[in-house]
């Protein structure tokens, strides 16, 4: 079967949230587009579920709604109504140090009270400000900040916060993908402090959106359910074998059959897309294998509320490498999004894994539960079990960019640019989160309008 009509439209290859935010622009532009989804509900990483009473997150737990394209799409799709904004609870959060929980809340006051950081650590870091700058080359995040703050605070403050947000290891991950921004005041203002403090005073556009952190009432894959129910006329479940170039620019084989295209969009992740291209250059298969993605374990507990004697507030906790504890940390749903649980529970989400612990693939689900239930119950000081258990592993979970990526990147540009037509995107291209591929998606549909 060979699919004429496809000549005309833009195949999108993947159902992630980026090939479903692909496919919701180009459907208000008036592009025609097909997507192909291997499996049958389309999502990828981001998988919601209802249980006693309460909404659970087995991938992303909340959205970071930075310049509002989250608020526009929900309003676009008709599900803004089901927005729920975080509660002020999150501002606190919690490092493990010496087996117990300890505060960290916004502002230099908190980080001169806390007991995180030793007296000499503290000192180290008030002394960031007369540090020479470094080197233009790339470097890893923790060198980055080791030579900005001190080990102490990489260990215990960096370390716990990047290991939760990406699973990576911060002495590999690039100061350029990871820490942009900081990277550039570093070498424009010679400090990180005086850099923050400069860019702070600068006035923000009158438009200027709020930032916000959200969720929806069932989940985050409300969002990609939404988006599923209003474009499934364009949705084709079938696994795509191969991608080939052919005169007229792209055949998309399946394993039910073949469709020509002008314009393919790839969204399926770095470690799919080589094992499908059939005529391109070697390089940017060697370049997409390269991208490291750790494993992941995501478990969600529910206990009954009398079970919680004493529930701090806050976002919940973090765990560095340093303490020797399997957990990478916990997320405190309940505190955060009190609207996602059933009146008498209160939910958490336990993370561990990443590319500390690769074991999570070959161990046991029960011997991981077992084991970081327990850590969970002795930092929280709860003695009763939970009453609803379940984990997701995710083999493959978050895209480790590491020292160098930048060639990774010329890589992508380069094979754009040698077949014309061709575009790829995705979490390991447009960043990790849901708004960067929500946006990242908007920006390649404007690019290609124009």
């Amino acid at each position: 079967m060979s699919d004429i009509k496809a000549k005309n439209e833009i195949l999108i290859l993947g159902g992630g949230i980026s090939g479903l935010a692909t496919a919701w622009y180009l459907h208000k532009a008036g592009i025609p587009f097909k997507l192909f989804e291997k499996k049958s509900e389309t999502g990828g990483s981001i998988s919601s579920s209802v249980t006693n009473q309460s909404v659970m997150d087995f991938g992303p737990n909340s959205l970071r709604d930075q310049n509002g394209e989250i608020r526009i799409i929900s309003q676009e799709l008709g599900i803004q109504n089901d927005l729920i904004q975080i509660s002020e609870a999150f501002k606190t959060r919690f490092i493990v140090r010496y087996g117990e929980l300890q505060a960290l809340e916004p502002g230099i006051g908190s980080l001169i009270s806390t007991k995180i950081l030793s007296g000499k650590g503290k000192l180290r870091i008030l002394a960031e400000p007369f540090i020479s700058k470094g080197k233009e080359e790339d470097e890893s995040v923790g060198d980055f900040l080791e030579r900005r703050v001190g080990k102490e605070a990489v260990e215990y403050l960096v370390d716990p916060i990047f290991s939760g947000i990406y699973a990576g290891d911060i002495y590999q991950m690039s100061k350029y993908e990871i820490l942009g921004k900081m990277a550039d005041l570093e070498q424009e203002f010679g400090s990180l402090f005086w850099g923050m403090l400069r860019t702070k005073k600068e006035k923000k556009p009158e438009d200027a959106v709020e930032p916000m952190v959200l969720t929806f009432k069932k989940g985050i894959q409300q969002l990609t359910n939404a988006i599923s129910d209003k474009l499934s006329d364009h949705i084709i479940h079938e696994e795509v074998t191969g991608l080939q170039r052919v005169v007229s620019g792209f055949k998309v084989e399946t394993k039910d059959g073949s469709y020509d295209a002008s314009r393919v969009i790839s969204c399926i992740p770095a470690y799919s897309l080589p094992r499908i291209l059939k005529g391109f250059g070697t390089y940017i298969s060697e370049a997409l294998n390269e991208i490291d993605y750790p494993p992941m374990v995501s478990t969600q507990l529910i206990y009954n509320r009398e079970a919680i004697s004493s529930q701090k507030t806050g976002f919940g906790f973090l765990v560095p490498r340093k303490e020797n504890i399997r957990l990478l940390g916990a997320i405190w749903k309940t505190s955060l999004f009190p609207e996602l649980s059933g009146a008498d529970k209160v939910q958490f989400t336990l993370m561990t894994g990443g590319a500390h612990d690769r074991n999570v693939i070959s161990d046991s689900m029960e011997k991981i539960e077992q084991e970081i239930i327990s850590e969970f119950s002795t930092l929280m000081g709860i003695s009763e079990k939970p009453g609803f258990v379940k984990s997701k592993l995710w083999e493959k979970a978050i895209p480790h960019l590491t020292v160098g990526y930048q060639k990774v990147r010329q890589s992508i540009i380069q094979a754009e640019e040698e077949y014309p037509g061709l575009f790829i995107g995705g979490n390991y291209r447009w960043g990790i989160s849901v708004p960067d591929c929500v946006q990242g998606a908007s920006k390649l549909v404007q690019k290609l309008k124009s």
